[in-house]
């Protein structure tokens, strides 16, 4: 069977992983073009991965390519929308990566375009696809645990200082992290649970990364930097060979302050937080905690879900879930599961790719469609709206716009 051409619209530290794998699958998926503002950026990954793809600025003339099966729509966030509907009115398959969009608004148009048609419409939400989650799905559904009463679920990032360099601190480019990062944790969740979210109360603070006098403006720049413990020298080279590539990537970005690969993390306008915390119930009885603190000193993602027969609790970095029986120790078990594990996030990338092929050959509904990515946005929104206003938010299946809504397209400084 012929590869599925892919056209990329946007290229970005994500598109790295995306490309690798493409490169190490050339039977399944092939990229024939790209489209990015940014041509010295994009040149940098096809050069690092020796691909041929043809580099265009304009993402309408990609979709309408008779060359290409699917198109992947990478771009920061808040710019999901125009080209994932161009491409659907094109009759192309689309690869969102999460969140579908920033706003409810962006999301009804792209689901809009997408109603009556045979597209598939993938959201990448790889947490989904992690064995380990994928193991404690199974056992809920299974039965063995009884009636979930509770999920606990944490998320500690020991990179999420990098945030506030990137244009994810500003909420009219990713919507604050609590749609950035906690988009993918709010659809585990929910999927986990397998009810519908009926409301949710979230608190956040930007605990750590707050102004500091006599720093900055650019690590290069900055007086400090010989003893910050966060100093990042753009010009030192990685040993990690993606990591290279995306520094390479980033010495073809605006070097100016605003945008700097090393703007300062405490003085780099943000309008976001570094830890939050949120509680949702849900109209089959369960109640779930998320919690996501980006200055943790491990990177990994926890999940405990309690049931009235047993528990099982889940660490996505040590790749194991352990299974506990309310009566009887006998059934006690730990199911490692790193032997299943391939390629980043958990193996969650490699799964979400194969998984994302096998629809576009099939026409099978993908594991999260337009209606869960949808709702994650209505989670997300509707928690950047709980913590701005220190107020529960019930959810009615058309839930609020996120503060700063109204300036997301168009903003007079776009990253690239």
């Amino acid at each position: 069977m012929a590869p599925l051409r892919i056209g990329y619209i946007g290229v970005g530290m994500r598109s790295l992983g995306f490309t690798d794998f493409i490169k190490r699958h050339p039977g399944e998926f092939e990229l024939v073009a790209v489209a990015e503002l940014n041509l010295d950026k994009a040149r940098v990954v096809l050069d690092h991965f020796q691909l041929e793809a043809e580099l265009m600025e304009d993402h309408e003339a990609l979709t309408a390519r008779d060359d290409l099966d699917a198109v992947m729509v990478l771009t920061p966030d808040y710019a999901h929308a125009d080209p994932a509907i161009s491409a659907i009115r094109n009759g192309k398959h689309v690869f969102i990566e999460k969140p579908l969009a920033t706003t409810l608004a962006d999301c009804d148009r792209v689901i809009a375009a997408a109603e009556g048609t045979d597209t598939v419409v993938y959201i990448g939400f790889n947490m989904r696809h992690t064995p380990v989650h994928e193991k404690i799905f199974n056992l809920i559904r299974s039965g063995e645990l009884g009636r979930v009463t509770t999920i606990e679920a944490n998320e500690w990032y020991n990179g999420g200082k990098t945030y506030f360099r990137r244009w994810h601190r500003l909420r009219r480019f990713g919507g604050g992290l609590w749609l950035t990062k906690a988009c993918h944790d709010f659809d585990l969740v929910t999927w986990i649970a397998g009810g519908r979210p009926t409301s949710i109360y979230a608190v956040d603070s930007l605990s750590h990364y707050r102004h500091r006098a006599g720093v900055g403006p650019r690590c290069r720049d900055c007086a400090e930097k010989a003893t910050c413990p966060d100093y990042y020298d753009i010009n030192k080279p990685y040993e990690h060979p993606l990591m290279e590539t995306y520094r390479n990537m980033q010495l073809q970005m605006d070097q100016s302050v605003e945008w700097a690969p090393d703007i300062c993390l405490w003085n780099s306008a943000k309008d976001t937080f570094d830890n939050g915390m949120a509680i949702l119930t849900y109209d089959n009885d369960i109640r779930a905690s998320y919690t996501v603190n980006v200055l943790g000193a491990r990177t990994t993602r926890q999940m405990k879900v309690v049931g009235t027969l047993a528990m099982v609790e889940g660490d996505l970095e040590e790749g194991i879930v352990k299974y506990y029986h309310r009566h009887d120790e006998g059934r006690n078990r730990v199911y490692d599961l790193n032997a299943e594990i391939e390629g980043g996030h958990g193996g969650a990338d490699e799964r979400l790719m194969r998984d994302f092929l096998h629809c576009c050959r099939t026409g099978a509904a993908p594991r999260s469609g337009l209606a869960e990515g949808r709702l994650a946005v209505e989670l997300s929104t509707a928690a950047t709206r709980s913590a701005d206003l220190g107020q529960v938010i019930h959810l009615n299946g058309r839930g609020p716009q996120p503060a700063g809504a109204a300036i997301q397209n168009n903003a007079a400084a776009r990253p690239r």
